[in-house]
């Protein structure tokens, strides 16, 4: 299963994620590709992101520099979300409202 973990403020947001979907084999999993492929968008999209991604976990922060970043990160969440929500067992997303992300 992806886990996702979203810390999130009006400034500044964080996402963690781990795991393998296990929907099916590495190479033919749907549900990570969407979610590898949506991570990879959003923060290319973002004015200023910084992405650690060591194979086993996928660590993104950034600044929410303009109304274009928000969109992007409403975007995120929305569609991790709506993932989740037709894929409960290979995905969950946590979204906390903090005071700091990191």
């Amino acid at each position: 299963m992806i886990q996702i973990k979203i810390l999130k403020n009006k400034q500044q947001i964080r996402l963690i994620a781990t795991g393998h979907a296990g929907f099916a084999d590495y190479g033919q999993d749907i549900v990570c590709s969407a979610v590898s492929v949506l991570l990879d968008h959003t923060a290319r999209g973002l004015t200023k992101a910084n992405v650690i991604d060591d194979g086993s976990q996928y660590d993104l922060t950034a600044d929410i520099q303009n109304v274009g970043d928000q969109r992007f990160i409403d975007s995120l969440i929305e569609t991790l979300t709506l993932i989740a929500g037709s894929y409960p067992k290979n995905l969950t997303v946590m979204l906390e409202r903090v005071q700091r992300v990191r």
